[in-house]
C-alpha cells in the first residue's frame, strides 16, 4: 500500500489559513471540493465535523487525521494540508498542529480505510519526514517526499 495511491498533486494545500480546527477542516474540504472529490461537499464535511465530535484526530506531534467513512467518495481519497500558523487541534500532546491529512473512505472500505489511516500514522511520527514536510517549498517536494516514504 502506497500513499500516493491515494493523495496527489491537486489535493496538496500550502500555507493554509486557519483560527481553528473547524475552519482548518472547512477549508480543507472546500479545496478538495474546488478538485470535484466529493458529490456533496458539505455533507462530507458535516460527517467529518461529526467524527471530530467524537474525539480529536489531532495524533500528536503537530500532525491531525480528520476522517470520515462516507457515501460522498467513490474511493479512497487524502489530501495534505500545512497550516501557515499551528492551531490547537486538542491534541494529546497539545501540540498546535500544522500539518493535516484529511481522509475520506467510501462505507464499504474498512480493510483498506485502516491500512491508509496506518500508513499517515507512520509518516505522522517520522520525524525526520515530518520536519521535510514542514519545510518544502512546493506541492511538487511534498508529493516527493510522500513518494520516497513509500519506496522505504
Amino acid at each position: 500500500m502506497r500513499i500516493s495511491d491515494y493523495i496527489n498533486e491537486k489535493l496538496i494545500f500550502l500555507e493554509l489559513e486557519a483560527k481553528d480546527k473547524d475552519s482548518a477542516i472547512a477549508a480543507v474540504v472546500e479545496k478538495m471540493s474546488r478538485a470535484n472529490i466529493f458529490d456533496n461537499a458539505s455533507s462530507f464535511l458535516k460527517e467529518v465535523k461529526g467524527r471530530e465530535q467524537l474525539g480529536s484526530t489531532g495524533i500528536g506531534k503537530g500532525v491531525a487525521l480528520p476522517h470520515a467513512r462516507t457515501q460522498h467518495v467513490k474511493n479512497i481519497v487524502v489530501a495534505f494540508a500545512r497550516l501557515k500558523k499551528g492551531i490547537d487541534f486538542q491534541s494529546e500532546d497539545k501540540e498546535p498542529v500544522k500539518l493535516i491529512f484529511l481522509l475520506g473512505t467510501p462505507l464499504n472500505s474498512v480493510g483498506e480505510y485502516l491500512k491508509v489511516l496506518a500508513k499517515i500514522s507512520k509518516i505522522a511520527r517520522n520525524d525526520k519526514i515530518r520536519k521535510s514536510l514542514v519545510k518544502a517549498g512546493s506541492v511538487e517536494e511534498v508529493a516527493e517526499i510522500l513518494k520516497d516514504e513509500d519506496l522505504e
